[in-house]
């Protein structure tokens, strides 16, 4: 066969095989279009369906959201708007937005809410069920339904609460404090009103110094007093040359107010009402009687010579009568004087006493006055005043060193010694026994004690003795007494004489002639206060309670609230509702008291360690709904 007849031939048979190939191709086609037109023809069908119930879709949200934002409209208008439960339809009223009973239909859509209530555990938790029902809370759900083309509905809920109710109660001012119940605290104007514990007894484990003034002069501090005068706080201190009258009002800055010039040393001051009593080292008229009403302009009411020409060193007010102690007095003149001053303007001597000694204290406890003085073996003297007339001479005390001063606390005196290493410079005796001296307890000093003071279980040395100026013992046993701490000064304590927190200390510094000591507070260990009581005027839903509190160190304040509609009957509660928690920061009102017309809090107050700090609350707001 030719090369031309072999190139005709494949033609022919490559030709033929093309076309059973098409016929193939197109068998296939028909096959697969027969099995997938079914197919696309319902799709198809299913795509022109969807149109309608997605437009239904996109309608419903749009509702839905209006419904939504309606009821957010319903419940800023009150909350008695959504507070009973039940099927609603949001309508326009007045220009504003409320609920009507029921569903309501738009087109093919139904449109409802359903207020609802929220249940709480015992945490405070949202639970579906087995809770307590919340009366400050609901639970909105929004449906919106339709039919058509297929069946359907999409919702929502929200949580609407009261406590965003701008209506307050709120106390803050030492006015609005004032109206409560104050047990064993105080309502104080530091800044603007606050309820802390009240002072307990004051603490000198740690004093500290508060304030000082420099009398005009080269002198020095030689005795003191401290007095109030028509309400105001005055430290009394006596000089070379007369008595400072200093407003302490502010204890870091105290002022003179007013002076009163003697021709002799102030060495003692007893202030009582506005009577000023001065014990004067002169030779005449050493007992003089001061009108202080006007601390402003001091005047001589009254004066006295007694003693003859020698010093007066200490006086004591009882009654109707001074008792005035002198140096030891010449002649038939007493060193031991009594003096009637019901006529200030002209004192009297009623009695009086030669005891034959330089004698530094007084005070006196029934019928008997207790004298320290610098007699050999009997430096502590008892005088029996029971005929003010005829002193007589008592019992005595060898204390070893001549005694320098003396104070009386209930039955006990305490007496300052000049340096005594074998006894102690603090003696204390009980007087249980009426002009009986009976030695209980001493302390060690280390120096003379130039004068003392008592401040509740605390005595307070005023001494020469470096570094402890004013020492503070601990007399709560006094069998055994213990330090409780060294204070000190700039130069030696003269005198001293305390009130509450506060020692007035007459000073040998010639800038600083009075000192004053701060112990410390200490406060009771525990107090409460009991709000007033809080009117709502009707039932309300008590929403919220806060509060602003100070907590230093290991003190605390917490609170627990109470409502009723009866104005008398309080349980207090705290955050979970029961008896036994209590609100340390804001929180919500309990379930057990959210509803009522009356409603107080109580807080409760610890001090810190040592009954040395207090937590101080200064405001109280409770947020409420009508």
């Amino acid at each position: 066969m030719t090369l031309f007849n072999l190139k005709l031939l494949h033609k022919i048979n490559k030709k033929r095989n093309q076309s059973g190939a098409s016929l193939v191709e197109v068998l296939v086609a028909i096959g697969i279009t027969a099995i997938m037109l079914p197919a696309l023809l319902t799709a198809l069908i299913s795509a022109n369906a969807a149109k309608p119930a997605a437009q239904q879709q996109i309608l419903a949200e749009g509702y839905l959201r209006s419904l939504t934002e309606q009821m957010r409209s319903v419940r800023e208008g009150g909350w008695s708007n959504i507070a009973t439960n039940g099927t609603y339809h949001p309508v326009t009223a007045s220009n504003t937005w409320a609920l009507s009973s029921g569903s309501s239909t738009v087109g093919n859509f139904t449109l409802q809410v359903v207020i609802s209530d929220i249940q709480r555990n015992s945490s405070g938790g949202i639970v579906s069920s087995g809770g307590t029902v919340d009366p400050s809370t609901k639970l909105a759900t929004a449906t919106v339904s339709w039919s058509k083309p297929v069946a359907s509905s999409i919702s929502s809920q929200a949580i609407f609460s009261r406590w965003n109710s701008g209506t307050t109660w709120t106390q803050t001012t030492q006015t609005d404090f004032n109206g409560g119940t104050l047990t064993n605290t105080v309502t104080t104007n530091t800044a603007g009103g606050e309820v802390q514990l009240a002072d307990g007894t004051p603490n000198w484990l740690s004093p500290s110094l508060a304030g000082s003034f420099n009398i005009t002069g080269n002198v020095s501090g030689l005795s003191s007093y401290y007095a109030t005068i028509s309400g105001t706080p005055y430290a009394f201190v006596g000089f070379a040359t007369g008595m400072a009258i200093i407003n302490v009002s502010n204890k870091a800055s105290p002022t003179l107010t007013g002076t009163y010039a003697t021709t002799s040393a102030v060495n003692g001051i007893f202030v009582n009402g506005t009577a000023a009593y001065l014990a004067l080292a002169g030779t005449t008229n050493q007992f003089t009687i001061v009108n202080v009403s006007n601390p402003a302009s001091p005047a001589t009411t009254g004066s006295l010579t007694v003693g003859g020409n020698v010093a007066a060193n200490a006086v004591t007010v009882s009654g109707t009568s001074a008792y005035i102690v002198s140096n030891t007095a010449g002649g038939t003149n007493g060193d031991f004087n009594i003096v009637n001053i019901t006529n200030p303007a002209a004192p009297t001597i009623t009695g009086k006493l030669k005891i034959g000694s330089n004698n530094k204290g007084v005070v006196v406890s029934g019928n008997f006055a207790y004298i320290p003085t610098d007699t050999n073996n009997k430096q502590l003297e008892a005088v029996n005043i029971s005929n003010p007339a005829a002193p007589t001479a008592g019992n005595t005390v060898n204390m070893g060193a001549n005694g320098l001063g003396v104070v009386l606390s209930g039955t006990n005196i305490y007496v300052a010694t000049a340096n005594n290493a074998a006894t102690g410079e603090l003696r204390i005796f009980s007087i249980s026994t009426p002009g009986t001296m009976t030695a209980v307890g001493n302390y060690e000093v280390g120096g003379n004690v130039n004068g003392l003071a008592i401040s509740g279980n605390y005595v307070q040395l005023a001494t020469g003795v470096a570094a402890k100026q004013i020492i503070n013992v601990n007399v709560t046993t006094p069998a055994t007494p213990t330090l409780a701490s060294n204070f000190t000064l700039s130069a030696a304590g003269n005198a001293v004489f305390t009130n509450g927190f506060y020692a007035y200390v007459g000073s040998a510094d010639t800038t600083k002639e009075l000192q004053i000591v701060y112990a410390g507070p200490q406060y009771q260990a525990s107090g409460t206060f009991e709000s007033s009581s809080f009117n709502a005027g009707s039932t309300v839903g008590f929403n919220y309670l806060s509060f602003t509190t100070s907590q230093p160190t290991a003190s605390v304040v917490k609170l627990q609230v109470a409502s009723n509609t009866n104005n008398s009957t309080w349980n207090y509660v705290g955050p979970d509702g029961t008896a036994s928690t209590f609100f340390t920061a804001a929180g919500g009102i309990p379930m057990t008291a959210a509803n009522g017309q009356y409603f107080k809090y109580k807080a409760f107050y610890t001090a810190g360690t040592g009954n040395a700090s207090t937590a101080v609350l200064s405001d109280v707001t409770l947020n409420y709904t009508p």
